[in-house]
Order: structure tokens, then sequence, then C-alpha cells
């Protein structure tokens, strides 16, 4: 009797929802804390003097510059790593697939950070506004004009002169700049160089997000390349037995060293709990293979990989009642 395969609904499709589902909230979170550091830039940069403004601007850009580029970074790796065990799905180049997966996230990403130029300059842009504000006394009613300013679009924002600069660190090569206003000004620049300014911001922000997912991808590549790949055996325990043979690998044999310890997890599992987590959990096989080196078949590897995880979460329960018991107890 043959076992089943895994198939692509079973595997990659949901593995490509979890990560989008830990990627996209992330992003907004980045963001939505972005939006306070903007305004706070903003109010900020009111107060210097035009040739001090761009540092005000950028001592507030980096750090969401760098948090951006990390998490996108560490999704590159997770979708690396899907197309390498999916070979049949994300075909022969896995970077190609994973940079394609990639690509809705970093288009946000490119539209955000406009946006937040925008809000550090002007403190506002397209979705949030100020909202004015009027001294009032108690028992009294006031009446407030409703003026709202005119929300500024992408395409018409135009960027404060001394914002631009020239020279890697900003993306913009040399240029005749006599039709730029003085930087030192607080003079608007034209269309023209607002889109080179921005086309700017997009350029080092994909310089940096491609040398370190270069990083990840030679990482990942050695990593695949140092660990030996077993012969993945298909059928059950059963015909092994009919046939007389020997499964290729039995146990952890030939894994190589672990992706990841989580011994401290399995306090209490039985040694096949154990042997299941770990495959499953510290060398990230698939069920086949888990199911194959311990010589059962596929519905009896998973039983032991979830009779492993409810004893990880009994063990998390009580250690959680445990500590609360500690601190009520340091409490009184």
């Amino acid at each position: 009797m043959k076992g089943r395969r895994d198939t692509t609904r079973d595997n990659l499709t949901p593995a490509l929802e979890a990560i989008g589902n830990l990627l996209f909230p992330r992003l907004d979170d980045i963001f939505s804390g972005g939006w306070t550091a903007a305004l706070m830039a903003h109010s900020e940069i009111e107060l210097l003097p035009a040739p001090q403004k761009s540092g005000a601007f950028y001592r507030s850009f980096l750090p969401l510059l760098k948090n951006v580029v990390l998490l996108l970074v560490d999704s590159y790796r997770r979708y690396f790593k899907l197309a390498l065990a999916h070979p049949r799905q994300a075909g022969r180049d896995p970077n190609d697939w994973a940079w394609a997966q990639l690509q809705p996230a970093v288009g946000a990403a490119v539209e955000c950070i406009r946006d937040w130029y925008i809000m550090a300059c002007d403190g506002s842009n397209q979705y949030m506004q100020p909202i004015g504000s009027a001294p009032f006394q108690l028992g009294q009613t006031v009446s407030i004009p409703l003026n709202p300013t005119e929300i500024v679009s992408p395409d018409s924002w135009r960027a404060p002169a001394w914002l631009f600069a020239i020279g890697p660190v900003v993306g913009i090569g040399p240029l005749k700049t006599k039709h730029v206003p003085a930087t030192e000004s607080e003079e608007r620049l034209s269309a023209a160089h607002t889109r080179l300014l921005l086309k700017g911001a997009r350029r080092v922000f994909l310089w940096k997000l491609g040398a370190e997912i270069e990083t990840v991808r030679n990482e990942e590549i050695a990593a695949a390349g140092a660990t030996p790949q077993p012969t993945i055996t298909v059928q059950t325990a059963e015909s092994d037995k009919r046939k007389g043979s020997k499964r290729e690998f039995e146990g952890t044999e030939g894994l190589g060293q672990k992706k990841a310890d989580l011994s401290q997890y399995m306090v209490d599992m039985t040694d096949k709990q154990r042997l299941a987590f770990s495959l499953k959990y510290e060398h990230e096989l698939r069920l086949t293979e888990i199911a194959s080196r311990m010589g059962i078949d596929r519905t009896t590897a998973r039983e032991h990989l979830d009779a492993a995880n409810r004893r990880l979460e009994q063990n998390r329960a009580f250690e959680k009642r445990k500590a609360n018991r500690s601190k009520n107890n340091r409490e009184e």
C-alpha cells in the first residue's frame, strides 16, 4: 500500500497564507507607529532653521526604514525556505519565487514611505489631517468653523527644497541644479524634482533591502547544501515488513545539525512523542518522512505529534499557574 504524498493544497497554500498573516499586520503596525514619529519629526522641523531641517527628518526616518527592511527580509527568508521545500510548485529558482511573493509588501512599503515623507514635511497626508481646536469655558457654547485643509495627493505634493540633496545616501546622482531652489530656503521643489526625490528614496530602500536579502539567500543556500538530503521512503511500515526491506534512515540519522534546539519543551513526553516533536520542529521534516523514520504510518505519526503538542500546552499552563501563584504570594 502506497503512502499518500502531501499535496500543494495540504502544505504550500496554508504556508503562504500564514506568512502573509504574519507579514502584513506587522507592516501595518510599523507604519501606524511611523505616523506618530512623522508628526513628531514635523513638530521639530517646524522649529528649526532650514539648514538643520533635513537632519531632524532623517533622524526619525532611518529607524522606520530599518524596521521595514528587517521585516521584509525575515519574510523573504520564510518564502525562500518554502520554495526550497516545494521545488515543483516554486520552480527552479527559489530566489525569483520568493521575490515575487514579497512584491505586494514591497509595493505597499514604497507607498507608505512616500506618505511618511509628506507627513513629516507638511504635518498631514492623504490619510491623516490635523484637527483644529478652540478654547472654551464651562457652560459656554463654542462655534467652531469647519474649514478642513485641502488634502494633498501624492501627485500634487511638492517637497521642500531643504530636503533635496545629491549623493548615494539619498539615491540622487549628479545633475544640473540651476533650477533647484536653494536648499537653505523654505521654497518648494518642482514636480519633476519632487519625483526625483521620491525616486531616490525608493532606490535607497530597494538597495538596502536587496543587500540584506542577498545575505539571507547565501545563508540559506549554504545551510541547505551543508545538510545531507535523506531519501524519503514513501511506503508505510506495513509494506516494509511485507517486503522485508529496511528503511533508508531511522530516527534522526543523517539529518545533521538541528535547525533549532527545543529540548526544553519536551518535558514529560514519551520517547515517541519526543522523536516526532524533534523531527517536526527541530529538523522541520514533513509528515511523510517523520512517519517513515519512525516506522509508522502517517496517521499514527500525526497522533504522536498531537499528543506531544497537548503535553507542551499542559506544561505551559502549569508554568503559568505556578508563576501566578508566586506573584500572588509576593503581593500578599
